[in-house]
């Protein structure tokens, strides 16, 4: 007599919900001095002609101390003359924007101090118009800030993977703690800074947050005011669909 054979079917594929926690530190690597240098003359080849004067001293001075120099916006302003009243300031006047980056730990202060001697007189990102104000002259950044964050992703999704490997549901299952798969698939990933940080625009002081989904991605952070370190909390939400087995007979 024969014995019918059970067809042999697939579970339904399950669907998992894993998060993690990471920490990270972040220390800036760049000082920029941020400013302008401006010339004025009854000509505007006058004018042109002391202002690349001034700008090959700074250019010197930048390259001797292992800086580099950046020029942006060269800005060229006519003054309308009123009937009827002496100016005493030329009516054309050429700005010249400029960055000068250093390494984070230089001299910055004695740095700017040079600058100031060599000809920068406008300071800030508004140089047009930076009189009876005070804006930030020197500024930090930590390069490679997506690579850094894209680290932090990975280590908070490794500890992810970590705990469900150590959960009684996965107990079953032949999980490698140190090797998340490849399609675990991102929901969210939160950063947050635990200082708070003075804003560049004036607005007071905030923690840096970040947050990351499968379809945006956060802006650029803000420049720091000054060189200091900040320490980062990661969250992440992920999910882990687990590939359907074979029901035993």
């Amino acid at each position: 007599m024969s014995v019918p054979v059970q067809a042999v079917g697939y579970m339904p594929q399950q669907i998992f919900q894993l998060s993690g926690t990471c920490t990270a530190e972040l220390t800036p690597d760049t000082a920029v001095i941020m400013g302008g240098v401006s010339s004025g003359a009854v000509k505007p080849t006058d004018a042109i002609e002391q202002l690349d004067k001034q700008l090959a001293l700074i250019r010197a001075y930048v390259d001797e101390n292992h800086g580099r120099l950046q020029l942006l916006e060269r800005v060229r302003t006519l003054k309308t003359p009123q009937p009827g009243r002496e100016d005493s300031e030329p009516p054309f006047q050429v700005v010249q924007r400029l960055q000068a980056e250093f390494p984070a730990n230089a001299p910055v202060d004695a740095i700017l101090q040079k600058l100031i001697e060599l000809g920068l007189d406008r300071f800030g990102d508004n140089m047009l118009n930076n009189y009876n104000r005070r804006d930030a002259v020197i500024r930090f950044h930590v390069s490679d800030f997506d690579a850094k964050l894209r680290g932090l992703q990975q280590r908070c999704t490794a500890d992810a993977w970590k705990q469900w490997c150590g959960s009684p549901v996965a107990a079953a299952s032949d999980c490698a703690p140190d090797k998340p798969p490849a399609d675990l698939e991102l929901q969210a990933f939160n950063v947050r800074s635990e200082e708070t940080l003075l804003r560049p625009d004036g607005g007071g002081s905030a923690n840096w947050q970040f947050s990351y989904n499968r379809m945006q991605r956060a802006i650029e952070p803000p420049d720091l005011l000054g060189n200091v370190t900040i320490h980062l909390d990661g969250t992440i939400l992920l999910t882990y669909r687990a590939e359907p087995k074979e029901a035993k007979p």
